[in-house]
Formats: C-alpha cells, structure tokens, sequence
C-alpha cells in the first residue's frame, strides 16, 4: 500500500521550500523497489549488433555477423579450418589447447577473438604466444609477459617481424590484418597492466585506423568493439581522454523506463541553482542508462559473461565521462564555484569507480579501479568544501567510493556519508541507501557490500548521538 505523506503548503510560493522533502519521499519508494529483484526484462533498442546473449563466452549474437569458429574436438573438424601459417603437429596441439580453453573458461573476448587471430598472420602468432602464456597458468595467476616463457617469446617475436616488415612496405594491402594483430599486443597489455606500453601501440593503432577512415569502417564488429574496450580502458586508467570514438554498434538507446524519474527530477534542479555542473550531465545521464539496462537484463541466462554486450554497453557511458574536461578548484574557499568543482570532480569519479566496479563483474581486468578509488579518498579529503552543496548527489557519490573502498581505508568517506546525512535530516543509513538507490544502483554490484557500510554508517551515528547526549548531560540547559 502506497505511504502518504502531506506537506503542508500555507501560501503561493511554499511549494518550493518543500520541493526537497517531497523528492526525498518520492525517492524512499524508488530506494525500497530496487532493494527487490527484477523478474522482468523489458525491450532495449540498440545499434547494429544483437545484444542477446547466445552463450557462455560467445559474445552474444554478435557473432553471427561472422563465421563462428569450427569446435577443433577432433582432427577433421580441425582441419576443416584454414590457418593464416602453416600448421605442423605441435602447433595443432596447441591450436587444440587453445580452442578447448576458450570453449571451457570464459575470459573476455576470448573466444570472439579466434576468428579475428585466424584472418592474419601475424595475429595468430600473437593468439600462439599467448596461448603458450595460459597454458602455463593457474586459476587466479596474474598473467605473465612474454619474456617469462621462451615458447611465447618465440611467438611474440615472430608476430612483431610480421608486423614491422608490412608497415615498412608501402604496397602493403592488408590494412585490416594489421589493424587485428596490432589490437593482440594491446588486448596483452591492458590484461598485464602495463598501460604505458599501451598507450605506445595505441597511437600506431590510432594512425592506421584513420588511414582506413576511422573506427566505424573496420569491417569486423566485434574488432571494433575490442579496440574501443581496450582504449577505454586505457583512458580511464590514465584518467584522460580516449583515442577513438564510440564504435557503431555500441548501445545507445536504452529505455529507461522509470528507473530514473528521481534522477531526472534531481538535474532539473540542478540546472537551476547548480550551473557549474551542467557539462556533467550527460554523462551522469549516460551512467543511469547503463545501470537501467543492467536491472532489466542481468538476471537473464549467461548475462555476466556476454563480454560483447558488455562492451556495446559500457563505451557510451565511459566516453562520455572520460572525455569531460577537468577544472582547476578555485584558490579561494570562499570563492562561489569552490565546493561546486570539487563535487563535480567527485561525481566524474565515482562514475568512474561505478562504472569500473561494472566492468570488473563482467570477468574483466580493472586495473584503474583502485587509482579511482584513491583518488576520490584524497578529493573527499579536499578542506573547506561544503559537501552539501548537492546533498543527493554528493551522498551518491560518497556511498559509491565507500563501497568499494577496503574497510579500514573508509573512515573518511563514512565521516562524509554522516555529515551529509546530517545536513538532510537522515537518521539511519537505510534512509541514505534508499536515496543512493534512487539516484544510480546496480544492487547485484553492491548486495554483498551494502550490509557492512550501514553498519559503519549507523555506529558512527550512534557515537555521535551518544557523544551530544553527554554534552548535555555535563551542560544542562537553563
């Protein structure tokens, strides 16, 4: 049954004194729903790749805008593939290993990868070394260089002669071929971490791609989807902008239904009273969309290991927070933009945290997850900012680093949550959660965080209450 609440309005005008009492209780029903599981999905429109998940490991339907990799379970099936390189016994067994483990295991983009390897030859050989690579693996293991096993160096080597003897010949024709080896030593890097090295074969993947005319004309979708996975990445690890835009076929209309009618009632105020956050809001916007495709899809068969959706999904979003301009905060406290940039500096960063923390549930890598981590606890930390110059937004952002921060490294960011709470009126951490619930949420990212920062929350609250009870108790008034 619906819980009424009447605000008490005397005069014309006293509306707006109570627009905030009244979002916040639009929003408590918003927070409560989104403590349950959705059952049903609804309809999400989308580029030029099916987002339907087909299995597994298989990237979704995507895959059926090229041939799908023959199962090399047995020697004639085997056989039935054409290599770019001339096969002997070794290298089929290898072959075997390679295949049966991506069929077997899910790793991103491991399987959709093989039809790309097989249509160079210089790509297979990077797809050899590092199948060299796993097979020296264990659950768990961080991936190894290639320089640690001589088979994969050997292989490494090989694809690197390819690669640097066809761009030194001007008649060289296979653009696209190179285009896919190139994004196999970068796929390597962003899987080590050595993003440096990244960015290096970025700006040579970036010149031929724009020798081709750009990203949208690389003939395989899902190449295009990796490149774009793999330089954003890169952006948000170095926190600057990406190389390359948003892909054709990336998911960018998404129904959104009423998931965000708090949020949109939230930027309608802020754009009265909250101007220096106005470039903000797109990618806020974008955030939100992606969380709404996420409640919609995620209990649907295999949706945690759909590396292609994944990818269609999350490029909107992390351009357009990764390609937002960064300000300088104002010398002056006093100055009235001060608190204003900070937040807006915060908000920039827990999408990054939220949409990394998304990333991660999705099987992937996220080395800049704890750099974002990191550097929102030393903005948080930022003196004389008034934090409850956007009150929602500001806890949303607070309770969003929180939750994925460690435990003993958080006391900062609850001191924060309680201050604002505080400031709005809130008592207990469940009336924070239901506001964060309203505003961007993902719960099957968060449920199995959520219970220990309100237990935080509450036990500083509960300090604090018995801290002013003894102050009155020594100084009674009167």
């Amino acid at each position: 049954m619906p819980d009424f609440e009447f605000v008490h309005i005397s005069q014309p005008g006293d509306e707006k004194k109570n627009s905030t009492k009244v979002r916040r209780h639009v929003m408590k029903d918003i927070g409560r729903s989104r403590r349950k599981q959705k059952t049903r999905c609804e309809t999400t429109t989308a580029g030029d790749v099916n987002a339907t998940a087909a299995g597994p490991s298989t990237g979704g339907q995507a895959q059926d805008e090229q041939a799908l990799v023959p199962s090399p379970l047995a020697e004639a099936r085997l056989g039935d593939i054409e290599f770019p390189i001339d096969m002997d016994e070794k290298r089929r067994d290898l072959t075997r290993f390679l295949f049966a483990a991506a069929g077997s295991s899910y790793r991103p983009f491991g399987l959709p990868w093989l039809n790309i390897g097989l249509a160079d030859a210089a790509a297979w050989y990077i797809t050899l070394a590092n199948a060299e690579l796993f097979k020296e693996m264990r659950s768990g293991d961080a991936k190894p260089e290639f320089n640690t096993n001589t088979a994969a160096m050997r292989w490494y080597t090989m694809s690197l002669g390819s690669i640097s003897k066809r761009l030194a010949d001007p008649n060289e024709t296979n653009k696209q071929g190179l285009i896919a080896a190139i994004t196999g030593f970068i796929c390597h890097d962003t899987s080590t971490g050595n993003f440096s090295r990244q960015e290096i074969h970025l700006q040579g993947l970036k010149r031929l791609v724009d020798d081709i005319g750009g990203i949208d004309e690389i003939s395989n979708p899902v190449l295009r989807l990796m490149i774009s996975w793999h330089d954003l990445s890169g952006a948000a690890y170095r926190n600057g902008p990406p190389h390359f835009d948003v892909p054709k076929g990336s998911i960018t209309d998404i129904n959104t239904g009423s998931d965000t009618e708090y949020f949109k009632v939230l930027l309608e105020s802020w754009n009265k009273n909250c101007p220096y956050l106005g470039d903000i809001q797109d990618a806020l916007k974008a955030t939100a969309a992606v969380a709404s495709y996420v409640n919609q899809n995620c209990h649907a068969p295999n949706f945690w290991t759909d590396d292609v959706t994944a990818a269609r999904l999350l490029a909107p979003a992390l351009h357009e927070v990764l390609s937002l301009q960064g300000r300088a905060l104002p010398n002056d406290p006093a100055h009235p933009d001060y608190s204003g940039t900070a937040a807006r500096e915060a908000f920039r960063r827990s999408a990054l945290i939220f949409l990394a923390a998304l990333k991660a549930k999705f099987g992937a890598v996220s080395f800049e997850l704890s750099r974002h981590v990191q550097d929102f606890r030393q903005i948080s930390q930022i003196p004389h900012v008034d934090w409850a110059v956007v009150p929602e937004l500001n806890l949303w952002a607070h309770t969003i680093a929180a939750l994925e921060e460690q435990s003993d490294q958080r006391s900062w960011h609850v001191a924060a949550i309680v201050n604002i709470m505080e400031s709005a009126g809130f008592t207990a951490s469940q009336q924070a959660l239901d506001m964060v619930r309203g505003i961007i949420w993902i719960e099957a990212l968060f449920e199995d965080k959520v219970e220990t920062l309100c237990r935080e929350i509450d036990s500083l609250i509960a300090f604090r209450t018995m801290d002013q009870l003894s102050i009155l108790s020594m100084n009674p008034p009167g």
